[in-house]
């Protein structure tokens, strides 16, 4: 009967080693299945309108001589052309979209994340467009588009958009311009917007430059306010003249290159840009802005 204490250790080796072997089985089954699982839910969340290869490849679409490129890419970005006069065919920008003009692309530091954004700029129905894009893990995402309405302004509108630093070194903010008026009025103003995580907030507005008429006095005669300001450490500063002027002579005419059909014109700037003499100065005022952590915006120190 010797071979029943063989027998026994037999089994009880085997039942060991089987159990051992199912142990480690279920380990590995449960690392490679993780392991397969979690591509296949990032690649799920990746695919979606929401990205793109790269911003070099939303440029060329926007520049694309092929209409269905320049279509799709619009259609992705889900901009929409702005209705601005009385008739406008809005279902052939639709299906035949213009080419972007003056496209151009920086990559630039607007927030504090290791990684640049990318500042794509152009201009369409003689209104600027800036996208901001951000990369992450599925490719480059759109997370900010803005415009600005430039009224009696040259074209092509080549200071529309700057990138001071003004609340931390290196780090780039957006200040958009703007302007408004009519026959007799002109106000032109400077909005400062900062990336905060996927959102663009306004932090400051100024004013740089207005011209109203002087009551009942002549209409060449205006009152006139121009603000000169500065970036740096200690905020914005700011220097504001207030004076009389008087517009003298015609409006200058300029010229431009249009890349959209590829040809010169020419026109007659607003008749804010006549020359003028300065008739009489009414105030010279100094005022700082002071960014304020608190509020999340620039304050009147």
């Amino acid at each position: 009967m010797r071979w029943k204490p063989r027998f026994i250790a037999f089994i009880v080796c085997f039942a060991i080693g089987f159990l051992v072997a199912a142990v480690v089985a279920a380990i590995l089954r449960r690392h490679f299945s993780r392991r397969l699982s979690e591509p296949a839910s990032t690649s799920s969340l990746c695919v979606t309108n929401n990205y793109f290869n790269s911003p070099e490849e939303v440029l060329a679409a926007l520049k694309s001589p092929e209409v269905n490129a320049r279509k799709r890419i619009f259609s992705q970005l889900l901009l929409r052309p702005d209705i601005g006069t009385i008739y406008y065919d809005y279902e052939r920008d639709l299906n035949y979209p213009e080419r972007a003009d003056r496209a151009l692309l920086r990559y630039v530091q607007l927030d504090d994340s290791t990684e640049t954004e990318a500042l794509l700029t152009f201009v369409r129905f003689e209104h600027p467009v800036a996208l901001v894009f951000k990369q992450d893990a599925c490719g480059w995402r759109l997370v900010a588009a803005i415009s600005s309405w430039l009224r009696f302004e040259d074209y092509p509108y080549d200071n529309w958009l700057s990138l001071p630093e003004t609340i931390e070194p290196s780090i780039h903010q957006l200040l958009i311009r703007e302007s408004h008026g009519d026959a007799t009025t002109y106000v032109r103003k400077a909005r400062l917007f900062r990336l905060n995580g996927n959102a663009l907030t306004q932090v400051a507005e100024l004013e740089e430059e207005a011209i109203e008429p002087l009551g009942d006095g002549p209409s060449d005669v205006k009152r006139h306010r121009l603000n000169h300001y500065n970036f740096g450490a200690s905020g914005i500063t700011s220097e504001v003249t207030d004076e009389i002027i008087q517009l003298n002579g015609a409006a200058p005419r300029y010229s431009y290159w249009l890349e959209t059909d590829g040809s010169w014109h020419a026109r007659e700037s607003n008749w804010n840009r006549r020359p003028a003499t300065r008739v009489k100065t009414l105030n010279v005022s100094k005022g700082v802005l002071k960014w304020n952590p608190q509020e999340g915006r620039f304050v009147k120190s």
